[in-house]
C-alpha cells in the first residue's frame, strides 16, 4: 500500500514538472516573439530618423518637400546665381521678422482668438511655395504662401490658403 501511494505521489509530481516545464517553454517562446517584433520596430524608427543625406532617393521623395531635397528648385536658384540655403534663410528670417508684439501676423489668414497670431515655424519647400506654422498660444494651424523676388531681388509673399485646427 505505501509503495502504491509512493508511486502515486512519484508520477504527480513527474507530472507537475512535466506541466512546469512545458509552460515555461511556451512562456519563453511567446517572450522571444515580442523581442523579435520590438528589435524590428526599433530599426523601423531608427531608420525613419535618419538624417536626409544618408537616406536614398526613393525614401527622400516619401520624407516630405523641402527646398534642399528639391534638386530642380535648387537649380533655378543656381542658374540664377543665388544660394537656395541663403534664400531659404533670407525667408525665414523675414518671415520670423514680421512677428509683432501687438498685431497678428499680416501673412497669417486668421485672426487670433486666444492671443496674438505668430508664426512659429517656416519650410521652404520649392522656388516659389512656403509652409509656415502659426499658433495663438491655444489654436493653431498651417498656411501656404507663395512668395517671388522683386526686380530689385527682395522678397515679396502672398498668403494662398490657410487652415486653423480646433483644441
Amino acid at each position: 500500500m505505501k509503495s502504491r501511494i509512493f508511486m502515486y505521489l512519484f508520477f504527480f509530481a513527474l507530472m507537475y514538472v512535466i506541466f512546469q516545464f512545458m509552460n515555461a517553454k511556451r512562456y519563453s517562446e511567446t517572450k522571444e516573439k515580442e523581442i523579435a517584433q520590438l528589435e524590428e520596430e526599433i530599426n523601423l524608427l531608427k531608420i525613419e530618423n535618419l538624417p536626409v543625406e544618408s537616406i536614398s532617393p526613393k525614401e527622400s521623395d516619401t520624407r516630405g518637400f523641402t527646398l534642399g531635397t528639391n534638386p530642380k528648385a535648387r537649380e533655378y536658384f543656381e542658374d540664377q546665381n543665388m544660394s537656395p540655403d541663403s534664400i531659404a534663410r533670407a525667408i525665414e528670417s523675414k518671415i520670423i521678422g514680421q512677428n509683432l508684439a501687438q498685431e497678428d501676423h499680416p501673412l497669417v489668414p486668421y485672426p487670433g482668438i486666444n492671443g496674438i497670431m505668430r508664426i512659429n515655424r517656416v519650410q521652404t519647400l520649392n522656388n516659389r511655395w512656403i509652409l509656415a506654422e502659426f499658433t495663438d498660444g491655444t489654436y493653431w494651424g498651417e498656411a501656404l504662401i507663395a512668395y517671388f523676388l522683386d526686380e530689385k531681388d527682395e522678397l515679396q509673399f502672398d498668403t494662398v490658403d490657410g487652415v486653423l485646427y480646433s483644441k
